[in-house]
């Protein structure tokens, strides 16, 4: 007999890149890629906190309890309020299987997360768009659409990062607020996604003491530097997070991610001090792209777009093998764009220094 999957699995428009294909990255080149922190003190501080976690970690089923109650004291809520996850993606899958069910409908933006429109193939939800509109001055989202699509659709779950990503573009709380009302009024989830707080300090996060509706997923990879340790976390009503915690592995995430992110976040500040340097050669960066004539459109996330036009071909060929970037788009909000992560400043010299090489060569 043959196997007999689930329905949405067999859809022919759900794939997904092969693992196989994946390579390291070179270590010569400059990793501005991935939207990674690579800020160089931090980096530092945090092989120290590596390297001084016992052996018998690796050897031991993860405890959790500590890092619950120095995240709650960090996110300024009841441990009760937070479920860890494996990166802010774990949150977000955990949401879709908590409240998704075959033929829910589902609203996310575009472009977005690429994980939103996986999540609603794989769940079997009918997913409903919402394109950002190539403005002058960037990527636009109408609200107004958003939320007459909530009242129109009622669907089981609104997916919003703030800031969005690629776009980089945020919500202001009182717009927020106008859809967080409208999906509690249909009984929708609203999944906030804050994977660059604090890059973008303003959360949402105090709204889930009233409001079950609503779920903040953040992550450990952006501002905290530990990518690579796939952790992350959701914060929601104690109600509702409960039904998140019957959903959870027998184990939320590893040893050693626990060990490490109970040491490192007794070391905020020097979390913040790197979120300033990175912000500092963001700024840096843009002033100069800005001084070169491109075209730069500012983000709330740790990276930046820079439209290099005609003598895109130079650039594009100097920075070759130089420096991992996104060189192009396909979204019309974001054509003509190429994006850069930020690092702090001393490496966005070396970057700026290829570019105006590339353009004195033309």
């Amino acid at each position: 007999m043959s196997i007999r999957p689930r329905q949405s699995l067999l859809n022919p428009e759900l794939k997904r890149p092969s693992a196989l294909s994946s390579a390291p990255r070179a270590l010569t080149s400059l990793w501005l890629d991935k939207n990674e922190n690579l800020d160089p003190a931090l980096m530092a501080l945090s092989n120290r906190l590596l390297t001084s976690i016992s052996p018998a970690t690796l050897a031991t089923y993860p405890e959790a309890g500590e890092l619950y109650r120095k995240l709650a004291q960090w996110v300024g809520v009841g441990a009760d309020s937070l479920l860890l996850t494996p990166g802010s993606d774990g949150a977000i899958r955990l949401v879709f299987e908590a409240f998704v069910e075959h033929g829910d409908s589902v609203i996310h933006t575009t472009p977005t997360f690429a994980m939103y429109p996986v999540y609603s193939q794989m769940f079997g939800a009918q997913a409903i768009q919402i394109h950002y509109i190539p403005t002058e001055t960037g990527p636009w989202l109408d609200v107004n659409e958003v939320i007459s699509a909530v009242v129109k659709y009622e669907p089981k779950l609104v997916c919003l990062p703030n800031p969005d990503s690629p776009s980089g573009t945020t919500l202001s709380g009182g717009v927020l607020r106008e859809i967080l009302t409208a999906c509690e009024s249909v009984g929708a989830v609203l999944l906030l996604d804050e994977a660059y707080h604090p890059f973008h300090e303003w959360s949402a996060v105090a709204w889930t003491e009233t409001s079950r509706n609503l779920i903040v997923a953040r992550t450990f990879a952006k501002a905290w530097g530990v990518a690579g340790l796939r952790i992350g976390y959701a914060v929601g009503h104690p109600e509702t997070i409960a039904l998140l915690h019957k959903m959870r592995p027998m184990y939320e995430v590893s040893s050693i991610a626990v060990e490490f992110m109970a040491k490192m976040l007794d070391h905020t500040d020097e979390m913040m001090q790197a979120v300033a340097r990175i912000n500092a050669g963001k700024q840096y960066f843009h002033e100069e792209m800005e001084a070169l004539g491109f075209k730069v459109l500012p983000t709330a996330g740790n990276f930046l777009h820079v439209a290099f036009k005609e003598r895109g071909s130079a650039v594009h060929s100097e920075l070759d093998g130089k420096v991992l970037y996104r060189a192009a788009f396909e979204h019309p909000s974001l054509v003509g764009y190429s994006r850069f992560s930020a690092a702090p400043k001393p490496i966005m010299e070396q970057v700026v220094k290829l570019i105006k090489r590339a353009l004195e060569r033309e």
